[in-house]
């Protein structure tokens, strides 16, 4: 039985943390050597946009007072610090050369603290996500932890009924998405995830997708269904940016699994219908309260990606998150192994819908190690993973 699969991937976070140009090259060489050929780089994230911006210059770099864990935890050498398209270029070629392809990841419309600072400090206009219940308004915060002043006054990311912000990500899916697909990548990462933050909304009683009142009538207006919920504005915004991301030559259009058919918390019906060509980055077993299985999504028609992240995680300040081992990774692991507490919904292998998988280096807390340190680290965990991938 072959537990091979294709695609074999390294997704990097320097949207939160600045890694030199030179250690990427490194990385990427090291990981040729143990049998990854694809390199994810998520240069969007909730304390920085790391790639320079034609359209919008002012808007390259990094905020470390954006720390969930608080600015201490932060890199403040950090925040003035980002790839122009050059060097992105450089490094793109780089990868390609040594046998990867190179998938862009831009985050949205969750995980953009950063980015709607950065626009409401620019044009004095606010473009920020905020809970709407029975007339109350309230943000949509990054998160509670410690109650850190930045992340509650700057929204979790983007209202996504604005027409003005909107657009903007529009803008920067355009610039960003035309930039890659002129160095040849076909493949592209439009985020999707843990879209409404950590912090508190209105009516704590209900969920927080109950808690938005307004995209719930934009729904019902875009859809002329009377049932639309506003999660379904959430999926129309997805199916627009797939559409969009899509007429730039990309042939894969990826996502994060956690908010994909999430019914449960949203009284959703589907009045819209996800576009089944986006594929799953399958990473949470217990999303939609644990309904969605992996053969759940394939039965919708997705292709998927494994990275299931209690296997293949590792965030900054925490280390492999579930104290996982590459000894635990070579017993129990293999690219089929996507719910690792309930093996019963795991898939049979081989199966042509999954298309790869990967391990997944995500840099939360930014200053709590070097690159010479995670390089340490990290070495050991994904090298088990190549190898399980691999087959």
């Amino acid at each position: 039985m072959s537990y091979t699969v294709a695609q074999r991937i390294f997704m990097l976070d320097c949207g939160r943390k600045y890694y030199t140009p030179a250690w990427i090259k490194r990385l990427i060489s090291e990981l040729r050597a143990v049998g990854y050929n694809a390199l994810s780089i998520h240069f969007s994230e909730d304390m920085g946009m790391r790639l320079e911006s034609k359209k919008y210059p002012w808007l390259a770099g990094g905020d470390h007072s954006l720390c969930v864990y608080g600015a201490a935890n932060g890199c403040p050498e950090d925040d003035g610090k980002f790839y122009t398209q050059d060097e992105m270029a450089d490094i793109v070629r780089f990868a390609q050369e040594n046998g990867f392809d190179v998938i862009p990841s831009l985050d949205s419309p969750g995980h953009m603290n950063y980015v709607v600072k950065k626009y409401n400090a620019h044009f004095h206009t606010d473009i920020g996500n905020y809970f709407h219940k029975d007339g109350k308004v309230a943000i949509v915060q990054g998160s509670s932890r410690n109650k850190e002043e930045a992340q509650m006054r700057y929204s979790r990311g983007i209202d996504i009924i604005n027409p003005e912000a909107r657009a903007f990500a529009k803008d920067l899916y355009t610039e960003y998405g035309a930039f890659f697909r002129s160095l040849g990548c076909t493949a592209f990462d439009i985020g999707g995830d843990e879209l409404l933050g950590f912090g508190e909304t209105i009516d704590e009683t209900l969920s927080k997708w109950r808690n938005l009142d307004h995209w719930r009538d934009y729904a019902i207006e875009k859809t002329g269904n009377p049932d639309a919920v506003a999660y379904d504005a959430f999926v129309l915004y997805v199916n627009e940016i797939c559409a969009l991301v899509r007429g730039l030559g990309y042939t894969s259009i990826r996502m994060w699994n956690d908010d994909a058919y999430r019914s449960f918390d949203t009284d959703w019906r589907e009045a819209t219908a996800l576009d089944p060509a986006i594929e799953m980055q399958y990473w949470l077993p217990t999303a939609n309260d644990s309904q969605n299985t992996p053969g759940f999504y394939i039965d919708k028609g997705h292709a998927l990606y494994n990275f299931n992240h209690y296997y293949t995680y590792y965030t900054l300040g925490f280390g492999s998150v579930h104290h996982v081992t590459p000894e635990m990774i070579r017993e129990k692991f293999n690219a089929y192994t996507m719910d690792h507490e309930h093996p019963e919904n795991n898939l049979t292998a081989p199966n042509p819908a999954v298309k790869g998988g990967g391990y997944c280096l995500w840099s939360d807390t930014p200053g709590a190690e070097t690159e010479d340190e995670i390089l340490e680290h990290v070495r050991p965990l994904f090298t088990a993973v190549a190898e399980k991938l691999r087959g």
